[in-house]
């Protein structure tokens, strides 16, 4: 009993072509978001930390009180109060992947290197996104000053509104810089210092300055700033960030951004890096590499930061 089979035919006058495959020499460049969170916290405390789990204890300048002078009377010595904030590092992320020999062996780029350092990019943006999100938590948190949000901000006027997630902000080229002056008429009336101000703009926001009355005069910055950092510029004391990491809603409302402003003494950060290694496979003939870091995050002063709850007109 006999058999045919099919067999292709490569041959000049055959029915299939033959077409090798290459692989290009350099690697696709990839975009990766912009990160501002090392720009809008302060990072004083960072070398204090070794491992998951570890707490700083901030010491807080106590508040001493003013009293009127009568020369009758004696001085009345008050005990200032030790009062402390903490900083839990209770945050992790982690990362990990592998490479088989005969892949790396075939490859003409360092592969290994190029996938390390993808995950190093993406490391800062999962913290970035970790990091302003649980700076834009507000109300019950206590982590934003009650004054400093809301439809009546502003510890002295109560008159600004910031927006709430009943009725954002309607954010056009017209009125887009004058946001920004009341973000800081906020950050004035809770006699938070000029120096260190900064805002946490989305993209389109930033469009809207460029578009509107400030036609990009007012913006100053230089080009690689802007992609190491997502800083624009400086307007009205305040140095300008681009990010698409900004929290989406407070309630899940799709469109609504919680967008923030403050100073650097606000909120702390710190990262320990604690691992980053190379092991060879046991079960495998390849590498794999992985990573771990810890940190933590915590609001040390809630009246020098605040939210403006807004969406694009």
């Amino acid at each position: 009993m006999g058999f045919t089979r099919d067999v292709a035919n490569y041959a000049s006058s055959g029915t299939m072509e033959y077409i090798p495959e290459l692989f290009a020499m350099e690697m696709q460049k990839e975009y990766y978001l912009n990160t501002v969170f090392s720009e809008i916290t302060n990072t004083s405390y960072e070398g204090q930390i070794k491992k998951f789990g570890d707490k700083i204890n901030v010491r807080v300048v106590p508040t001493i009180t003013i009293n009127d002078y009568d020369m009758t009377s004696d001085l009345t010595y008050e005990t200032p109060g030790t009062a402390s904030k903490e900083m839990v590092i209770d945050q992790g992320k982690t990362w990990s992947f592998k490479l088989d020999d005969v892949n790396a062996l075939q490859m003409d780029v360092p592969l290994m290197k190029e996938m390390a350092a993808d995950a190093a990019r993406r490391l800062n943006i999962a913290i970035d996104t970790d990091v302003l999100a649980y700076m834009s938590a507000f109300g019950t948190s206590g982590r934003i000053a009650a004054s400093n949000f809301g439809a009546t901000a502003g510890a002295i006027t109560s008159g600004i509104d910031l927006g709430t997630t009943a009725s954002a902000i309607s954010i056009t080229a017209d009125n887009a810089v004058d946001y920004i002056v009341y973000c800081n008429q906020v950050l004035d009336e809770a006699n938070v210092p000029s120096d260190g101000r900064w805002i946490v703009l989305p993209s389109w926001y930033i469009a809207r300055l460029k578009t509107g009355d400030l036609k990009r005069a007012d913006i100053t910055g230089d080009a690689s700033a802007v992609i190491r950092t997502g800083l624009v510029g400086m307007i009205d004391r305040t140095k300008v960030y681009q990010s698409n990491n900004l929290l989406e809603g407070t309630s899940g409302e799709a469109g609504n951004f919680n967008i923030l402003f403050g100073t650097k003494d606000a909120t702390s950060f710190a990262m320990q890096l604690t691992k980053t290694e190379t092991v060879r496979l046991e079960s495998q003939f390849g590498d794999a590499m992985r990573g771990l870091a810890v940190y933590g995050r915590a609001t040390l002063k809630n009246d020098a930061i605040g939210l403006l709850y807004a969406t694009a007109a």
